[in-house]
């Protein structure tokens, strides 16, 4: 429960919102409505009084319509245990689950990078910016923009790293160092040129910044949807710690746009 307590906490600091509230113990996060781990209540500290709940989900209501965003929850089973079945009470549903993978620095698998292909931090975090907005496949201005401003305002330790062939950036991926542990986010890759290796190589490089750094942990979140990443990331030497789950409000004239 000690290692599931401490990665939900660095989640919070290496993938940033905007704007945060905070509700005795509860994180409100705000993002200008782009996705739904940046907009979202994170209930941190969780006391399981049912009327004292309803009581603050109803205020969490009030704050995201003032906003104009929807209420969404983002509800972690093996540490709020009860929080779900509230949640589908007051007309709440389901709308994605996330996993979160963890495994030992030592264990890990990982490839060189293919021929050609030229993994480096990236001394210019503009240059890793314009190309990480690129490889999500974000084309509104007002998106990327949030998008290099929650990446921007990470405050600890990071890497940005970046695959390079012929002069163009055809993978790109950060990790964040924190508390014992190293993360991987944000990983894309150009369609043209997946399942080369590089995406296994650029988790190498975060890898090794890790171990630079004295910690022998790494994490990542992957949606459970994505078959084909949880494949990779498992022949690579992570395994599913638990998981995670958003409930948005069923009756909300407000969306999300996620990624």
């Amino acid at each position: 429960m000690d290692k599931i307590e401490t990665i939900e906490g660095i989640l919070l600091d290496s993938m940033r919102s905007l704007q945060t509230v905070f509700l005795d113990g509860w994180v409100l996060r705000f993002n200008k409505n782009y996705t739904y781990r940046e907009n979202c209540v994170c209930p941190l500290y969780y006391n399981a009084d049912i009327e004292k709940t309803k009581r603050k989900i109803a205020i969490c209501e009030e704050i995201y319509d003032r906003n104009e965003l929807p209420t969404v929850f983002k509800v972690t089973p093996i540490i709020q245990k009860d929080l779900a079945s509230i949640l589908l009470d007051m007309d709440y549903e389901k709308i994605k689950t996330v996993y979160i993978m963890n495994g030992d620095l030592k264990n890990m698998t990982i490839g060189k990078a293919p021929t050609g292909i030229v993994l480096c931090a990236a001394d210019n975090p503009e240059d890793w910016l314009n190309a990480s907005s690129r490889l999500s496949g974000l084309t509104d201005n007002k998106l990327i923009s949030i998008h290099v401003q929650e990446i921007t305002n990470i405050a600890v330790k990071r890497i940005f790293i970046k695959a390079v062939f012929n002069g163009k950036v055809v993978g790109c991926g950060y990790g964040t160092v924190e508390r014992g542990y190293v993360g991987i986010y944000g990983l894309h890759v150009d369609k043209a040129y997946r399942k080369k290796g590089i995406g296994t190589s650029i988790c190498g490089a975060i890898f090794k910044f890790g171990r630079n750094n004295g910690v022998e942990n790494t994490y990542l979140a992957v949606n459970s949807a994505n078959k084909n990443a949880i494949s990779l990331y498992s022949h690579m030497g992570f395994a599913k710690l638990y998981e995670y789950n958003f409930y948005q409000k069923t009756d909300s004239k407000y969306k999300i746009i996620d990624a």
